[in-house]
């Protein structure tokens, strides 16, 4: 339904309502009223007739499709028709005219949080006193009470957001937080130590004589106390190093665990989205480096508090009010900032999908799945031009983001260096008319510089913990990603394949797709039994496997195994209790008998088994002949591996598959990268494999299906024809045709 159609229903309902005499509430939104109704207010509303309006009731009216709740300003005749002026008390500008047809009722009453406040109330007398003859005075002053307001509320929630992500990114490090934060508080103060302690060397050096032996002893003292402060700077130096290398670790790996984990959880259509990946590779970018960032950064908030603080006292014992110059002159770079880091943030947003467009290319320009093709066919500049054009439209956004920044930082800079320079010069002038010390124009001078770095390192921290707090939002917005398997309602049921698998009614589309790719699918799987699906490609087939093991929910009808709904038991529970061979199965660099292994990690490693699966996949000669055996590392990834052809890799995913004891076996084209005599062998030992158990196999080729107890043959997401293969050739169908079509080969394509 429209939007449009939508909005006219809702009104309808709403004038049907009040013209049975009933009193509706709705909740005001925007500042087009303020003060006198406020966001969030509850607004109850009457029908009326317009002979009963007075000019500066709060009234409502259809506006735009919109409902509008106004005060009434005017009550004017047009062409003989009575028409309607209204406006908001925050508003310059008066509403279009409206008619009595427009008129939706009157306001008889408010209700702020739990305060009701009625329309004849002195408080309403007030605003529309203040609305009829000062509006143009007050609403300036309206405007900054919002934005002030506005601020305040992004602050506290900015805040509240900045406590919660910490809290994530600084679970497990707690402590090491801690004690980074006491060694900053440490190391903000002492410089300015330092700094009072070379004040004072200078001021005794300029009384001390020749003569004096106690003030030798004195200067002494304190040059070795100055000393003694230089050594523990350089020592908390080297400890805060340890400290922080160690929370580094500590918070990386904590990430990463994060990452990782949410991950696995991820419903696979969340990788088929262009959107989603768009997000999940910006939470993936950002994950890397801003949660250390933002614990980096508010450490350097926390040094820069203490130095802050020891700064005032030292400001104060000169003139108190060089402290309100030395903020002053930090101020113009921090407005920068702010200003530039949002923008910043908008435009990462914006460049998410050429970002994926770009590192796209670049892995299949130094990719080696790509090389054989790129050498062959020498397209390889056809990818260089594109990651090149990417390339450089990314770099040309952010080089146009950064001179705008430049420009103004520029500006910044030039206001506060003279600010500061300005206030040397004051400083200078107290010394020639002898008001202090010449060591204290030496304090002046160091604390001035090291005040103003210390400042803007200050607001440095806090405006780029506003900024990694804002692109961590990514980052939390996808651990926070709903999954089902975590929403799955909890229950009792344990896997069950004793009678069979049944599909009623199911339908499915993915969600970057508007076609269907199952329509209405009802079959069964009987327990023990070998199952074929066949068919053309795109015809649903794989789609089966996906939703077989979970990865996907129907979007209508259900999936039983042995009458219970696979929705019911969760997809962890389904996937525990399936093995599987995927058309697209991977590669992993990794030892022979750990890619047999990873078919069941979760249970005890046992050789014997690892063999066995490798026998029945026809790949055990193969590896007993590598130099370490089952032992070998595979692939050429990394130093010592030796890679396989593809049909080798293929047989290891088989054996994977077959490493797992589980009910339900599912074969999405196991032999499609194999010879004639090797899809034999691996027919062979799925027949062996598959005994007491049920197996659901995909294929294109015959010879792999032909023995199945049952095939179904689809055809654009609907099954057409089901039977054995001798009963589906006698049919003469579908299945027959294609199978006469292969002119001999015994191949279905």
């Amino acid at each position: 339904m429209k939007s449009t159609k939508l909005n006219d229903q809702i009104l309808d309902v709403v004038e049907s309502l009040l013209d049975d005499n009933h009193t509706l509430s709705f909740r005001m939104e925007g500042y087009s009223m303020y003060p006198t109704m406020k966001a969030g207010d509850l607004g109850h509303v009457v029908k009326c007739s317009a002979n009963d309006l007075n000019v500066g009731d709060l009234i409502v009216f259809k506006q735009n499709e919109k409902l509008v709740a106004h005060r009434l300003i005017e009550i004017v005749h047009q062409n003989n028709q009575r028409v309607f002026v209204a406006r908001g008390d925050k508003n310059h500008h008066k509403d279009n005219l409206f008619s009595d047809d427009e008129l939706v009722g009157r306001i008889t009453s408010i209700q702020r949080k739990n305060r009701t406040i009625k329309s004849q109330s002195l408080y309403m007398q007030i605003q529309r006193f203040k609305a009829d003859n000062f509006s143009k005075i007050l609403i300036p002053f309206y405007n900054l009470s919002i934005q002030l307001k506005n601020q305040l509320n992004n602050i506290s929630s900015g805040y509240r957001s900045f406590k919660k992500n910490l809290s994530i990114v600084a679970e497990n490090s707690g402590k090491l937080l801690w004690t980074n934060a006491v060694i900053s508080v440490f190391q903000g103060v002492i410089p300015f130590v330092v700094i009072v302690c070379i004040k004072s060397l200078i001021d005794q050096l300029t009384v001390t004589t020749a003569y004096n032996a106690h003030q030798h002893l004195m200067f002494v003292t304190l040059l070795i106390a100055t000393a003694l402060v230089f050594l523990l700077s350089a020592v908390l130096t080297e400890i805060s190093s340890f400290f922080s290398e160690k929370m580094s670790q500590s918070v990386t790996h904590n990430i990463y665990q994060k990452l990782h984990a949410k991950h696995i959880d991820l419903e696979l259509s969340n990788f088929e989205n262009p959107a989603k990946q768009d997000k999940i590779h910006r939470a993936v970018q950002e994950a890397s480096y801003r949660p250390l960032k933002i614990m980096n950064e508010l450490l350097t908030g926390i040094r820069s508090v203490a130095s802050s603080l020891f700064l005032v006292g030292i400001f104060a014992s000169i003139r108190w009010y060089l402290v309100l110059v030395l903020f002053i002159a930090v101020v113009p770079g921090i407005y920068v900032r702010l200003r530039f880091s949002k923008q910043l943030y908008k435009l990462k947003e914006s460049q998410s999908t050429k970002e994926r467009e770009m590192y796209y290319y670049n892995r299949i320009l130094t990719g080696f799945p790509f090389a054989k093709e790129l050498k062959l066919f020498g397209f390889f500049n056809f990818f260089r031009n594109l990651f090149a054009d990417t390339q450089h439209t990314l770099f040309d956004q952010k080089l146009k983001h950064r001179k705008a920044e430049l420009k103004m930082g520029i500006y910044a800079q030039f206001f506060s260096v003279s600010i500061i320079f300005l206030s040397l010069g004051f400083v200078t002038f107290m010394k020639i008319n002898d008001e202090i010390s010449i060591g204290t124009v030496v304090l002046f001078f160091f604390a001035f510089q090291r005040g103003y770095s210390v400042l803007n390192d200050f607001f440095r921290s806090i405006t780029s913990i506003v900024e990694d707090n804002t692109f961590l939002k990514d980052f939390i917005q996808f651990l926070n990603t709903p999954t089902r398997a975590k929403i799955a309602p909890l229950n009792n049921y344990r896997f069950s394949l004793q009678k069979e698998i049944r599909f009623e009614n199911v339908s499915f589309k993915y969600e970057s797709s508007k076609r269907e790719a199952l329509k209405s699918i009802n079959l069964t799987i009987p327990a023990g039994k070998t199952v074929a699906f066949v068919g053309a490609n795109g015809s649903g087939k794989s789609t089966m496997i996906k939703l077989l093991c979970g990865f996907y929910a129907p979007d209508s009808g259900k999936i039983l195994f042995d009458d219970v709904d696979a929705a019911t038991l969760g997809q962890a529970m389904i996937c525990e209790n399936i093995t599987a061979v995927f058309q697209d199965f991977a590669l992993y660099n990794i030892s022979a008998i750990e890619n047999i292994w990873l078919g069941s990690t979760k249970s005890p490693f046992r050789r014997d088994q690892a063999q066995k699966a490798a026998e029945a996949a026809g790949i055990a000669d193969v590896i007993e002949r590598l130099p370490d055996g089952y032992n070998t590392l595979l692939g050429n990834q990394f130093k010592g591996g030796e890679e396989l052809s593809i049909g080798q890799w293929q047989k290891i995913a088989i054996a994977r598959a077959f490493y797992r004891d589980s009910p339900l076996i599912l074969m999405d084209e196991p032999s499609s990268a194999l010879d004639a005599e090797a899809e034999l062998q691996i027919i062979d030992g799925l027949r062996k494999l598959s005994k007491d158990k049920t197996a659901v196999i995909i294929s294109h080729r015959l010879s792999t299906v032909e023995w199945a107890d049952l095939i179904y043959f689809f055809q654009e997401g609907q099954v057409l024809e089901s039977g054995t293969h001798k009963q589906l050739m006698a049919k003469k169908g579908k299945y027959y045709s294609l199978f006469k079509s292969a002119n001999g080969q015994k191949e279905l394509s």
